[in-house]
C-alpha cells in the first residue's frame, strides 16, 4: 500500500481504522489490471472506462478505427503505476471524507 494512503488512515481510531481498510480494498484499483486492459483493450479505451474517464474512454472508442488509441494505450502501460497510485489515493482521500462525515452524525 502507498505510504500516503497509510497516513490517512493512522489518522483514525482503530474500528474507523478497519473500516476504512475494508472499504478501500474493495474498490482500489490493481496496476496489473491496468496494464493488461490498456495493454489488450486501450485502443477501444477500456482501460479508460475502468478508472471512471467516461469522456476519454468515449474518444477512444470513436477513434479506434484511426489505431491512434491503441498506439496511445501501448505508451500508457509504461506510466499506468503512477495512474493507478493517484487513483488510489484520491479513492482513500474520499473514503476518509466518507468516515469523517458519519463520525459527526
Amino acid at each position: 500500500m502507498d505510504l500516503r494512503i497509510v497516513e490517512l488512515q493512522r489518522q483514525l481510531p482503530a474500528n474507523e481504522a478497519n473500516t476504512f481498510a475494508y472499504k478501500f480494498e474493495r474498490r482500489k484499483k490493481s496496476v496489473t489490471t491496468a496494464v493488461l486492459l490498456a495493454l489488450f483493450l486501450g485502443g477501444i479505451g477500456v482501460h479508460r472506462f475502468w478508472f471512471n474517464e467516461i469522456g476519454i474512454g468515449l474518444l477512444y472508442l470513436i477513434f479506434c478505427w484511426t489505431f491512434i488509441p491503441g498506439i496511445i494505450a501501448l505508451i500508457e502501460c509504461f506510466f499506468m503505476k503512477q495512474k493507478v497510485d493517484d487513483y488510489n489515493y484520491e479513492l482513500a482521500q474520499e473514503i476518509l471524507k466518507e468516515i469523517v462525515i458519519l463520525r459527526k452524525n
